[in-house]
């Protein structure tokens, strides 16, 4: 394991090694950290890496300690008058200095996407991550010896971290989303802690360790203004978050499908790309000589529209469905939680042969600006009815409700002796993110905690995927909208649709329904069954029944290989099992 993994290209974020007591860090140790000098080696070791953008990496090394931060802070002009310090002042220090006043309430204050480390005079390592990740951030402490990565299994692959799967924290990533929610700082290895978003973790030296979590999602007040002026407000904020990203990049994608999101989006890139920077458009389409229907027509429009190069992309023919590359599993950290992995690395290669250093990506625009509301919206009450009614006449396999709660189907015995940790998190009420005080209010949309969480490096040495609509400053404006705002003048998601008018075509301005992200998803499902069941023996061989239902696993392949999946949902849970006992085995194999 330790070579293989070791092969792999480094992961962006905050690398770490310290000896608590002041002792020397062990030369086999300082290897493991990329030290290999014969010379006398200190009892700690700090390290920051960005496979692209060498800026984003900042340090100060000051009277209150050391700081590393790896990624961007937003308004950094207003915070620097704000703490009274010069504006052209480093990264690191502008954090230092804000962490020294604002303490474990920084991620609610320091805006932008980032990790920090910061090891104060007494040897103490104070550990930090945004609201929205970035960079995961790993640590394993056993005894005095601390070490810190971007990745899980970097830190497994030490000597002395105890690489044992713990049963709670590997199942906690393959359950839905009541499950996830609740998985905290665990990782699927017992000696491993992962930094919640928003979260600060402190160690001492004598051992103790501290956890906070900042209240990033605060409470906001009623906006006062109109319909009017809140589209103008929005439009603003926008820029801002738009102008600020494209600045900082060479090359931008804009990843655009025509719905309402993505177009969004590409104006803005094609608005505010300034000299600097080259902006184009990638859309997701059906491969060359089938018949399955694609949104190419429609991004097309909107491309040709703002004079964007558009690119149509998708998944070589090769490329497997239910078997992610070796990179892609050690990027993710623990168990494949994305069913287009295949389509997000197509996006890859192609960035890549464009000479791009971001992918702008439009999910999550309906924890804001395209929030949809079903109460007051009939043709989504219509979607909604009609859903219902196809449960009823095709009724999806009945389950108990354990096993409900996960994407996989887990081995019987699993489900019959879960974790104690699972089971007291099934046991507990859906929890739902604080809306607001006032039920007039959007306040947070549930499910808002998925978009914050999720880092935007899709394996190490990737293009980076970011996420505009997820900005905390963007979530914050529209908690503050009434409701009814956002149905001004009876349509749909209209702050967007008013913001687009005369600047994209109607034809896509008014779309109401966009088409699946992956065009050929359900038949490249169908077409590699039968070659992902050949599997089947493999993964018996590796004992990944232990905690999967291959049984079952063997005959859905087959009923998918000869049929195709039949709805959504059994397409997900085949192959999200299989994905899973792919990872299995990968890890099986490297231990």
């Amino acid at each position: 394991m330790k070579d293989r993994i070791s092969a792999q290209p480094r992961a962006s974020g905050i690398y770490g090694m310290f000896n608590l007591d002041g002792a020397p860090i062990k030369a086999s140790d300082a290897e493991w950290f990329g030290q290999y000098s014969d010379s006398e080696i200190r009892s700690w070791l700090v390290s920051g890496h960005d496979a692209h953008f060498s800026h984003a990496v900042s340090f100060h090394d000051g009277p209150a300690g050391f700081t590393v931060l790896v990624g961007e802070i937003e308004e950094a002009d207003d915070l620097a008058l704000e703490l009274g310090v010069r504006r052209s002042s480093p990264a690191a220090y502008l954090a230092q200095t804000a962490f020294d006043r604002f303490g474990s309430n920084l991620p609610a204050i320091l805006i932008g996407e980032w990790s920090l480390l910061h090891r104060a005079l007494d040897g103490s390592v104070t550990l930090m991550i945004s609201a929205a990740q970035r960079d995961r951030l790993f640590y394993a402490k056993v005894g005095k010896r601390l070490a810190v990565a971007p990745n899980l299994f970097v830190l497994g692959k030490i000597g002395w971290v105890d690489n044992a799967i713990e049963e709670a924290g590997l199942l906690f990533p393959l359950g839905r989303a009541k499950l996830r929610k609740e998985t905290g700082d665990r990782t699927m290895f017992k000696a491993v802690r992962q930094l919640e978003s928003g979260s600060t973790v402190t160690i001492y030296p004598d051992g103790r360790i501290v956890r906070r979590i900042a209240q990033t999602l605060i409470e906001q007040p009623r906006w006062t203004g109109n319909f009017s002026d809140a589209v103008v407000e929005t439009e603003l904020l926008l820029r801002r978050i738009m102008r600020t990203r494209i600045e900082r990049s060479g090359c931008v994608v804009s990843l655009l499908s025509g719905g309402l999101d993505s177009s969004l989006l590409a104006w803005l890139c094609a608005e505010e790309h300034g000299s600097t920077c080259r902006t184009m458009a990638m859309t997701s389409v059906a491969p060359d000589g089938s018949e399955i229907a694609d949104e190419s027509h429609f991004a097309d429009l909107v491309a040709n529209h703002l004079g964007l190069a558009s690119h149509h992309v998708f998944p070589a023919f090769e490329a497997n469905i239910y078997r992610p590359t070796e990179a892609i599993f050690v990027g993710c950290n623990g168990p494949m939680q994305s069913n287009r992995h295949c389509l997000t690395e197509a996006f890859q290669i192609a960035a890549k042969q464009a000479g791009a250093s971001l992918l702008v990506n439009g999910t999550y625009g309906e924890m804001s600006l395209t929030a949809r509301l079903p109460a007051s919206n009939p043709f989504q009450r219509l979607r909604t009815i009609a859903a219902r009614l196809k449960h009823t006449v095709y009724p999806r396999h009945v389950a108990t409700s354990e096993a409900s709660a996960f994407h996989v189907r887990l081995a019987p015995h699993r489900i019959a002796n879960l974790p104690e940790p699972v089971r007291s998190a099934l046991s507990c009420p859906a929890g739902s993110v604080r809306k607001s005080s006032s039920t007039e209010l959007l306040g947070y949309i549930s499910g808002v905690e998925k978009a914050l969480r999720l880092p935007n490096e899709f394996r190490a040495g990737a293009v980076r995927m970011d996420y505009p609509y997820r900005d905390i400053r963007l979530l914050r404006l529209f908690a503050g909208f009434p409701l009814q705002m956002l149905v001004e003048g009876n349509a749909d998601r209209g702050i967007a649709r008013q913001m687009l008018a005369r600047r994209i075509p109607d034809s896509i301005r008014l779309r109401r329904r966009g088409m699946p992200a992956s065009p050929d998803h359900m038949a490249r499902l169908q077409r590699q069954a039968g070659e992902a069941r050949q599997r089947i023996p493999h993964f018996r061989k590796a004992e990944v029944g232990d905690w999967l239902d291959i049984d079952w696993l063997d005959t859905a392949l087959a009923n998918v290989a000869a049929r195709g999946a039949l709805s959504f949902h059994e397409a997900n849970e085949v192959q999200f099992t299989a994905m899973t006992a792919e990872f299995l085995l990968w890890w099986r194999l490297q231990s």
